[in-house]
This record gives C-alpha cells, structure tokens and sequence, in this order.
C-alpha cells in the first residue's frame, strides 16, 4: 500500500463518515470522485490483506502437512502389519478376525467396479438395449424467450396466444453498478 493510499484510509478513518446518520450524501461530482477513491482504497487494502492471509494459509497448510505425513506414514505402516496380521489367521480360519480392546481387523466385501467407456452408450443403443439409456429432456430457454410474449402481469404466452401456466415472469429493478477506475 503506497502512501497516498495510506493517507486515504487514514482521512476516511478520522471523517468518520462512516459512523455518520443517514442524512449523509454525496451532492457533486467532487463527492462522487472522493467516494471513488476511498472505494478503490479499501478494495486495494481487501486485496493486500487477502494475499497475506493466503500466504499465511498456504504456509500453515504446509507446515500441517509435514508434521502429519510422517504419523500418516507409521499408521499406513502399521495397518499393513496388521492386515499381514489378519490375513496369517485367515490361513487357519477363514473368517477370523483381530479384536482387541484398542481396535479390530477385518475384511469387508465391496462392490465391483464398473467402468464405462465414452462409446458405451452408443454401443449399448447399437445392441438394441435402448430401455437402459436415459434421456434428459429441459427447455431451450433463450430460444423460448425469443418466441413467446410476456404480459403486463408476468403471464408467458406461446405463439400461438395461449397462455403458458408454469412460467411467469418476476420483474426486477434495475442494479446500480459502481465501477471505480483502475
């Protein structure tokens, strides 16, 4: 942050403009310049402190993986041991399994993994299995707003005048936009 920026900070902070009532208000175009400059200020601080919070996280997030990649190593180390464990008993006894007060071993099944190919809905629609490809039907909206009328209360009407009962329209006010120079 550049001094002149340091020095807007510091005037809107001691103005307090901010904590001022309602009655407040810019009423020219030198006012609407200032309030320009303050805005870009404050955007410009927002920005410097994200980029060092990021920093800060970045870093921490580093740190927390270093001190717990060598414990993540050891517990991979020791399930390991263990399934070698889990699996000498199941030489013996096909449904064995460790438990112990601190913890338990055993297997669980899972499902198969089922892999599909980006041509395997054109290939099962070629073998005639069509009842098991799914069709996702949805409007084309900009083409149906193009070609219908929407009336004074918000109703849609089709081309050919009738009237479309699961859309309305829901007017909006207009958004002001403040787009302070760069």
């Amino acid at each position: 942050m550049n001094a002149l920026e340091k020095y807007e900070i510091e005037d809107l902070k001691e103005s307090k403009v901010l904590e001022e009532n309602q009655t407040w208000k810019i009423d020219s175009l030198e006012g609407a310049d200032w309030a320009f400059r303050k805005i870009s200020t404050l955007k410009q601080a927002n920005k410097e402190i994200n980029q060092l919070a990021n920093k800060e996280r970045e870093r921490i997030a580093d740190w927390e993986n270093k001190e717990t990649q060598s414990n993540q190593d050891s517990i991979d180390f020791f399930g390991h041991k263990l399934a070698d464990y889990l699996y000498q008993l199941r030489k013996i006894d096909k449904k064995a399994k460790v438990k112990t007060p601190h913890g338990t071993v055993s297997t669980r099944k899972q499902s198969d993994v089922w892999e599909y190919k980006n041509d395997a809905v054109e290939k099962v629609k070629e073998m005639g299995l069509t009842e098991f490809i799914e069709v996702k039907e949805s409007i084309k909206k900009a083409d149906l707003k193009k070609s219908v009328t929407v009336l004074e209360d918000g109703s849609v009407v089709s081309p050919d005048g009738e009237i479309i009962e699961s859309i309305k329209v829901i007017p909006r006010d207009d958004k002001v936009v403040i787009k302070e120079a760069e």
